[in-house]
């Protein structure tokens, strides 16, 4: 379509071309109908980004396949991509506990111990969760209405095993555990297969070209309908389907999928407006993780494969001579060079001595502006039964709305769910 083109009538518009609006497009297309993909940055992939750094790709964004992420592993082999297991994350391990390093398989005794029991008492709880429907879980609004925090509190842990147990959820939730909802939590274990699993399991394979790749792979066949660079900003709905403004673009569609994260939808005008229950939705917390990579010098050797534990990187891992650390949201701001010193000492070297040294703010992402939702306590119960629900001819998509949350698979398995609903009502 030529640059100056104004108008454009399709089956389906779909609003962001990360993982899930992608996956929407494809399977409409494949289901013989005209889409139009529309995404405001300039590149696809959303929150799934890959990155070249001498020769060795790095994802600043999703990276992980798990061993239940079945939709990935079938969409992964029918793009022609490869995987590659994650040997690296895992022993030997470096625990960092306060004030020192514990080079050691397991932390001491006694912190061991708190943390044990603590794992235990998650898996119990967890066991009982809905996977798909947590909010219909038996005791949902009891659970809902406590923070991972409060949970905590009442554990009664030493210093050492609550610092640990801290970061190792903190990582996998990334979020101050104040403002976590423990259903959350349990719900994030449950999927995982337990807080044991949720350690390894959803750790298991990563994608050798890198996991952008998916999304480009699946947009290279829809050729010219994704536009990038191309931010939509009003939706208004007719008799007959809707009128899409996307850039100076003014596309007419039969229905509409929105994939983009729901902090991001008071950018768009909708016409008619939100309800009140889904326009809730965009004050969901969006944590703003950051995310540290570089390259170890050439011949430095380093025994451990990942560290656990820090009091500004609270975990990072190694694969060969890359190296990647993640820092959730905190209160205050924390330099570049701060996080690049944590990174080289815990894998023994000076800052100086890091190669390609690169640091994404995901908060500071336009468009994205974070990683992954958490939800506060009582959210869970308030808003969970809203994440798939639909406005007119619009259905909505993205990682967030799907049993797996914080997930490519979610991500993947939302924006099928939507191109599927999207088909029903085109056929009716």
């Amino acid at each position: 379509m030529a640059a100056e083109d104004t108008a454009l009538r399709v089956d389906v518009a779909v609003v962001g071309a990360g993982l899930a609006g992608l996956a929407a497009a494809r399977h409409l297309r494949r289901a013989g109908k005209s889409v139009f993909v529309a995404e405001a940055r300039d590149e696809v992939g959303g929150r799934a980004r890959s990155r070249d750094l001498d020769g060795s790709v790095a994802d600043f964004g999703g990276e992980w396949i798990g061993r239940a992420h079945r939709r990935m592993h079938r969409l992964v082999r029918e793009l022609g991509l490869d995987v590659e297991p994650a040997r690296h994350v895992g022993y030997p391990m470096v625990w960092r506990l306060p004030g020192r390093r514990a080079r050691r398989r397991l932390p001491p005794p006694g912190t061991w111990l708190g943390l044990v029991r603590a794992f235990s008492s998650l898996a119990w709880l967890s066991r009982r969760i809905d996977s798909d429907a947590p909010w219909r879980s038996s005791r949902a609004a009891e659970l809902d209405r406590r923070s991972v925090a409060e949970w905590l509190d009442e554990r009664r842990l030493d210093g050492g095993s609550r610092y640990l147990l801290e970061r190792l959820v903190g990582s996998l939730a990334r979020e101050n555990l104040d403002s976590m909802s423990l259903l959350h939590l349990l719900w994030l274990l449950r999927i995982a297969g337990g807080p044991w699993r949720s350690m390894t399991a959803v750790f298991q394979w990563r994608i050798s070209q890198g996991a952008q790749q998916v999304a480009a792979r699946m947009a290279a066949p829809l050729g010219d309908v994704v536009r990038l660079n191309t931010p939509v900003s009003r939706i208004t709905q007719r008799a007959n389907g809707a009128e899409v403004r996307a850039g100076n673009l003014t596309v007419d569609a039969e229905r509409v999928i929105v994939a983009i994260p729901v902090t991001q939808l008071p950018r768009v005008v909708f016409d008619p407006p939100l309800p009140p229950d889904l326009a809730r939705l965009a004050e969901l917390h969006i944590d703003a993780g950051t995310k540290v990579i570089a390259l170890l010098p050439r011949g430095h050797s380093v025994r451990h494969n990942t560290v656990l534990g820090g009091d500004v990187l609270w975990g990072a891992w190694r694969r060969g001579d890359r190296v990647t650390g993640f820092c959730p949201a905190t209160g205050t701001a924390i330099d570049d060079d701060v996080l690049l010193a944590d990174l080289a000492e815990a894998f023994g070297v000076q800052p100086h001595q890091l190669r390609c040294p690169t640091v994404v703010r995901w908060a500071e992402q336009d468009y994205i502006e974070g990683c992954d939702a958490v939800f506060a306590p009582g959210e869970v119960c308030a808003v969970g039964p809203l994440l798939s629900k639909g406005h007119g001819v619009i259905e909505f998509a993205g990682a967030e709305r799907s049993s797996w949350p914080d997930n490519m698979e979610g991500a993947v398995r939302s924006g099928e769910r939507a191109a599927a609903k999207t088909l029903s009502a085109l056929t009716v």
